[in-house]
């Protein structure tokens, strides 16, 4: 089997416990109801209208239908997500917008005090509130993929890239479920892995991870990074779907190296349901390495990069799962997908997806 596409060493195992994965995320936020947040827009704001609640993994989010027809926004951060952490957030939205004005990042609506986004008591709970325009567009898992669109997936994320290059901030290196450095916790959760093929592959990803990509992660070219380019949170022109028309939730950035910034798109832009779901991210690899080149280095370490984020896409979530069962079908909804891409990996030949990797992103 050649699934991790190198040959596993001996690593440490570290034991931490299990509660170090959840980075604050093992227990669900307080609701809010729509009232509140619109009661929030009003006085906050000095924006009446409708708030309508949108569905997300850990915060609650509302589209808000303003009285005089516009749309907005607002997020109610998740408790767990500290004040520093959140504030990252906002001044990395408003550091893209006056580096690169032309990405179509979410615009920050100021509060009437003049304030990005601020901290309020709910329920007994601290959140950071953020309101922000509504980016139009629909989401590209909702459309019809193609090289066209994956190569302008690639594009933008390297152009978001060269916008974030100088963003810096005190939160940077703050704990997330979804680091990728933090890979080799996540070993904790393989005893809840009840099948032992996929269990095996998982614990392979795993060496792979900790024998050739772990040890060479400090030295890599490194920078804050949206880290969750996938494609929820890449919008798309419904009428010319090649058209990349908006970068969404910035909730899961840190300061990563850049391989790992790439491989976590590239794992999102895998083809679904089919034998060699490899080819449909060479176009995305393609586009991204035309205006942001990867080292040697970089290229070779980043087929196993792909495999350990498609593996926490995996332990992480059945982690949550476990912990908050009466949501298990949404934190799950996706893991089928990725186990089939997979095995369909793990039915490559030796050295196959390494060298097409290599030369997409050569290309």
């Amino acid at each position: 089997m050649n699934l991790a596409m190198t040959t596993p060493g001996e690593a440490p195992r570290r034991r931490e416990a299990p509660e170090a994965i959840g980075a604050g995320l093992s227990v669900a936020g307080g609701s809010v109801a729509p009232e509140t947040a619109e009661e929030i827009a009003a006085r906050h704001y000095g924006i009446t209208g409708r708030a309508t609640p949108l569905i997300g993994e850990k915060d609650a989010n509302f589209r808000l239908d303003a009285a005089d027809g516009g749309r907005f926004f607002l997020k109610i951060l998740h408790p767990g997500e500290s004040a520093g952490v959140s504030s990252m957030h906002t001044l990395a939205l408003l550091h893209v917008e006056a580096r690169a004005p032309e990405l179509p990042v979410q615009r920050v609506v100021r509060t009437r005090a003049g304030r990005a986004d601020f901290r309020i008591g709910l329920g007994g709970e601290e959140r950071t509130v953020r309101l922000t325009d509504f980016t139009p567009g629909l989401a590209q898992k909702e459309t019809e993929p193609s090289p066209a669109q994956a190569r302008a997936v690639g594009e933008v994320l390297a152009r978001l890239q060269g916008a974030l290059a100088d963003f810096r901030h005190p939160a940077e290196d703050h704990e997330t479920s979804w680091d990728m450095a933090r890979a080799g916790l996540l070993r904790a959760v393989l005893p809840l892995v009840r099948d032992e093929t996929e269990r095996a592959l998982l614990t392979e990803i795993l060496d792979a991870f900790d024998a050739r990509l772990a040890p060479r992660l400090a030295a890599l070219p490194r920078q804050m990074a949206h880290n969750d380019f996938n494609k929820d949170n890449i919008l798309v022109d419904p009428a010319a779907p090649e058209r990349i028309a908006g970068i969404i939730d910035f909730g899961d950035m840190l300061r990563t190296p850049v391989v790992c910034d790439v491989a976590v798109a590239a794992a999102y832009q895998l083809g679904e349901g089919g034998d060699d779901p490899l080819a449909a991210a060479l176009p995305f690899l393609s586009g991204h390495g035309a205006l942001n080149p990867l080292s040697e280095e970089e290229i070779a370490l980043l087929p196993t990069a792909i495999l350990t984020r498609m593996a926490m896409r995996l332990l992480v979530t059945q982690w949550r799962a476990d912990r908050l069962p009466e949501r298990a079908d949404y934190i799950l909804r996706n893991s089928p997908s990725v186990r089939a891409q997979l095995r369909a990996f793990a039915a490559y030949a030796p050295g196959e997806a390494s060298a097409r990797i290599a030369s997409a992103c050569q290309a």
